[in-house]
């Protein structure tokens, strides 16, 4: 499929990232649904089916693995747009025994 030829501006941006696929834009009123049809779309051809994903699946998700790698939690606060930084870290930045060894191991290195 080719590029949509679509003329949308929204606060100066343009050339968005996200159409639906009959070519308007999808923005933050329409994005479930969009998203729900992506997905059975994709569920009727794919071997292992994608259940139970939202959104909001994916956002955790993304944050999650961002404060898993080490992103400043300050910055990750920014992007996820948290009044508050404690949000950020309580919900967010899981911590589990391998995620533990990681960081004990990277201590070890430095010190030699």
């Amino acid at each position: 499929m080719g590029k949509m030829e679509c003329e949308y501006e929204v606060d100066g941006y343009r050339d968005f990232v996200f159409y639906s696929y009959y070519g308007s834009l999808i923005n933050n009123s329409n994005f479930y649904v969009e998203f729900q049809a992506f997905l059975r779309q994709y569920n009727m051809t794919a071997k292992n089916k994608v259940e139970n994903v939202s959104p909001h699946t994916l956002r955790h998700t993304g944050c999650t693995r961002n404060a898993e790698h080490g992103m400043d939690i300050k910055v990750l606060q920014y992007l996820m747009g948290h009044s508050n930084s404690a949000i950020t870290m309580e919900v967010y930045n899981h911590v589990n025994e391998e995620r533990a060894r990681e960081h004990m191991e990277i201590l070890s290195i430095a010190d030699k």
